[in-house]
């Protein structure tokens, strides 16, 4: 579309002689509007609405007196205003912009000159036209030259595809004669029709409302009956009854004095005396008031009272109730002028913008103002230098300036801040320090639903994103709606979240929009779920790792690749950092319940070569990618309950990942993400509430710190989808085909992708459980009992003396130090207890000593037994 200036300037001295020159007919024509769709023409109101001057107010007013918008200057008070509706403001539209003069002044009754038009402003034309028109010239007149055209040019594709999203604007469409058109037309004409509606009904609460209306010119008619002459009885006879009371008390005080009783005495007379004179003068007063309001009052509800008892004779009940209707319009007719005040005028135009007077906490802006007033500035003794509410669908936001004051306080007294404020929920508060100045927050009051515009997780076809567009695509959305968006190209993320945190939404949310992707290679590992916290978009996922094994085979592939590629940047002219695409995708690893992973990397597996227990070093290996492989585009999203030491040991290089998600956490937590001077700030993922039993509360709610994009602290909500949705999703997109690994990489490591994903293929259809799960040594041992003749149980060192038969150079008595015999035996036998438990760890399950009996013998002995032996080799144990 093509912008044209919309602003020219009114310079013609006929017009404003009066009123300057240079006027801006813009601002001139909005004023008019707002004085007519307000019906209060008030220059402060000006001043305020369009952002002018004083000066300029003024001069605007005796601009719109000349127009006939408004009466002519009271003094203080708030001109008339002559126009009524905003469409007899045509004619002063035509005199603004039209190309000649209308007689405007006849259509608005004003009395006086129609003003000049303001004159056409021609466009120069280029000399060669000037000359085609002198040549036509003979054919017939020279066609009129008009003013260049002003405002917004729409092409026809344009204008017929305008939106119009809130029904505000008419919108007719050019093909109105057709059956699309009509209906569109009709959808129109409803929106605005419920609009109007709306409207009404919230007007309704205010000083145009019928009953306000109708108690006002209640009021009006009964003060007119009641007229000068009853005010004025009713005046002198409180005064006269207030004569008598004090003549009383004098008396009164003058029976019991003891000092100048008489002259006492005799000034009570004397009061006495004056109030009796004032009291017949008030009643001769109200005896001439009855008489002249008795006649006002009968010709004013005379003739109501015989209409409504006329329309009860002739229609019985309905004909009386509408006779009262009638009554109640004439009556709000009389009350449809007041004096609006500055605060009354807020509340029109809030209503009138469509914003919500009675949201979800129950209350309206204005005492929600004042009681936030109080609150901040008598509970929590803050020095306020400025505050303003906005009222929104999901609550209400207040902007908050402080008087040389940070907003600590407000964080610390958030709890205290609630208690102030009835109907908010406990810990839902949020504080956010904002950007643009130290002594400015934002406080936001959620109502009972404050993440209705957070929409579902977004369908997103197989194949259909790639990593240059990661950023965009949306994971959640705050109260407003505004869509969140993490960056993760060459990236790597940590979500931290405590137990029913919605820790898993988020993540599966982050899973939706990487599995869509064409250019990526998704690895997952969970120890401490099964890979449950995929849910159904694991199917679209290479490798979910649930084993340690499987594990650091996994993360030993990426390491390889990781580390590799930066030798093939030269070769494959990528310059500094790896460029992603289909043929040479980036890989990521997502790691859930990171703690499980530390534990287990801790707990290691027995070395049957080191003869010792060894480490898996899995998080070692992970924190080795993500200081060497983020050029490589071999990135990682960590997930775990917490950072502290307690839960992820000395793993502190998973709070300097860039890109950190807090969900509901503690306070420690956040500390040791952000930093102590956070809390502060607002960044009070301590306060979020996690989901209990059915209440969702804070699930899923989250505040992000990503770079300069996401660096206050706004809380918000990930994208749902129904878990029968995201098994379809990963289907779909296992069916279309995942993305392999290009040549060039896969040479990096001795570790094909191939096999991994064979690997995590076996384990998930053999229910998670490690094909081939009996472990060597656990074969071994059931050897030995099949050679001892299966009995009921054996010690460790009859089971390790088998074994030594069977593998002398691990087993034999040699192999182990001591002194002698028995200390060698007691070592070997120490070493055969923690293999046992090494080897069966990994697959969860284990073999605990027991009591059995031995044949022939009648006292039982502890050791392992046979019966146990036989369920972890698979074996029928009831025989045993």
């Amino acid at each position: 579309m093509t912008e044209i200036d919309t602003n020219p300037k009114v310079d013609d001295p006929r017009l404003w002689a009066k009123v300057g020159q240079g006027m801006d007919r813009k601002v001139l024509w909005e004023a008019a509007e707002l004085i007519v769709q307000t019906q209060f023409a008030s220059r402060s109101v000006l001043q305020r609405k369009l952002r002018i001057g004083w000066d300029l107010t003024g001069r605007m007013m005796d601009a719109l007196e000349t127009l006939g918008v408004v009466g002519p200057d009271e003094g203080s008070q708030a001109r008339e205003v002559r126009i009524k509706l905003v469409e007899d403001l045509e004619p002063v539209f035509d005199t603004l912009y039209g190309d000649g003069g209308t007689d405007f002044t006849a259509l608005l009754h004003t009395g006086r000159e129609a003003p000049a038009a303001i004159p056409a402003q021609p466009t120069d034309l280029p000399d060669d036209e000037d000359e085609d028109e002198d040549e036509d010239g003979d054919d017939g007149p020279a066609p009129e030259r008009s003013r260049p055209v002003e405002g917004t040019v729409y092409t026809p594709v344009e204008w017929e595809l305008r939106e119009d999203p809130e029904g505000d604007r008419p919108w007719i469409n050019p093909q109105l004669r057709t059956q699309e058109g009509r209906k569109a037309r009709y959808a129109y004409l409803r929106r605005q029709a419920r609009r109007r509606a709306r409207k009404a009904a919230a007007r309704q609460l205010t000083v145009h409302g019928v009953v306000p209306r109708a108690l006002r010119g209640e009021r009006r008619v009964r003060n007119w009956v009641i007229g000068m002459e009853g005010h004025k009885a009713a005046a002198d006879e409180r005064l006269a009854l207030a004569a008598v009371e004090t003549a009383k008390r004098s008396a009164r005080r003058a029976q019991i004095a003891l000092l100048k009783r008489e002259q006492k005495q005799a000034a009570a007379a004397k009061l006495q005396l004056e109030a009796g004179k004032q009291l017949a003068v008030a009643q001769s007063a109200r005896k001439t008031a009855k008489r002249a309001v008795a006649f006002r009052a009968g010709v004013t509800y005379g003739p109501l009272v015989l209409a409504d008892a006329a329309a009860y004779g002739f229609a019985d009940v309905w004909g009386f109730l509408g006779a009262l209707v009638l009554n109640l319009a004439g009556v709000s007719l009389l009350g449809r002028d007041v004096e609006v005040s500055e605060e009354e005028m807020e509340r029109l135009e809030r209503i009138e913008a469509g914003a919500p007077q009675q949201v979800s906490v129950g209350m309206t802006p204005r005492m929600f103002e004042q009681m936030m007033r109080q609150a901040l500035t008598e509970d929590l003794k803050l020095t306020l230098s400025a505050l303003r509410v906005d009222p929104y669908a999901w609550g209400f936001e207040i902007h908050v300036w402080l008087e040389r004051m940070t907003p600590e306080k407000i964080s610390n007294g958030l709890d205290t801040l609630e208690a102030c404020l009835p109907g908010v929920r406990t810990g839902s508060v949020l504080m956010q320090q904002s950007a643009e100045s130290r002594n400015y927050c934002v406080i936001r009051v959620p109502g009972p639903n404050p993440w209705q515009a957070v929409p579902e997780l977004p369908v997103r076809e197989p194949k259909s994103v790639t990593t240059a567009d990661l950023h965009k695509e949306q994971i959640g959305g705050d109260m407003a709606g505004r869509p969140l968006a993490l960056p993760m190209c060459r990236t790597n993320v940590n979500i931290v979240g405590k137990s029913r945190s919605g820790k898993s939404t988020i993540l599966r949310a982050i899973l939706d929009v990487l599995t869509a992707a064409e250019d990526q290679i998704i690895i997952g590992i969970d120890l401490g779920g099964a890979g449950s916290g995929f849910g159904g978009l694991r199917h679209a996922m290479h490798v979910v790792a649930t084993t340690p094994a499987e594990a650091k085979a996994a993360l030993q592939w990426v390491l390889d690749i990781g580390k590799g590629r930066p030798g093939l940047f030269d070769r494959l002219g990528m310059g500094e950092n790896w460029v992603t695409s289909v043929e040479r995708p980036g890989i990521k690893v997502l790691v859930d319940e990171f703690p499980a992973l530390v534990r287990e990397s801790r707990k290691g597996y027995y070395d049957e070569d080191l003869k010792r227990q060894v480490s898996w070093d899995l998080d070692g290996m992970l924190a080795e990618i993500s200081i060497t492989c983020a050029k490589s585009d071999a990135t990682e999203l960590i997930a775990g309950q917490g950072v502290t030491k307690e839960k992820i040991k000395d793993n502190t290089w998973v709070v300097e990942l860039p890109v950190q998600v807090l969900a509901a956490c503690d306070k420690d937590d956040v500390i040791q993400v952000l930093g102590d001077g956070m809390l502060a700030q607002g960044w009070r993922a301590d306060r979020l509430v996690p989901a209990m039993g059915d209440q969702i509360n804070d699930a899923s709610v989250v505040y992000v710190m990503a770079g300069s994009a996401y660096c206050e602290p706004i809380p918000y909500r990930g994208c749902y989808a129904d878990p029968e949705e995201l098994l379809r999703r990963g289907r779909a997109r296992a069916q279309a085909g995942l993305v392999d690994i290009d040549p060039e990489s896969a040479k990096l490591s001795r570790i094909s992708l191939k096999s991994l994903m064979e690997t995590s293929a076996r384990n998930y259809a053999a229910g998670g459980q490690e094909q081939g799960a009996v472990p060597q040594l656990i074969a071994s041992i059931r050897e030995v009992f099949r050679a001892a003749g299966d009995p009921s149980g054996l010690q460790l060192e009859e089971i390790a003396a088998g074994l030594a038969r069977d593998d002398a150079d691990r087993w034999d008595l040699e192999a182990f130090d001591g002194e002698d015999t028995a200390d060698q035996e007691a070592a070997r036998a120490v070493a055969l207890k923690v293999a046992i438990k090494a080897v069966l760890a990994p697959g969860g399950t284990s073999w605990t000593t027991d009591t059995y009996r031995r044949p022939g013998e009648k006292s039982t002995v502890k050791g392992y037994c046979l019966r146990h032996l036989k369920k972890l080799v698979g074996e029928d144990a009831s025989a045993s």
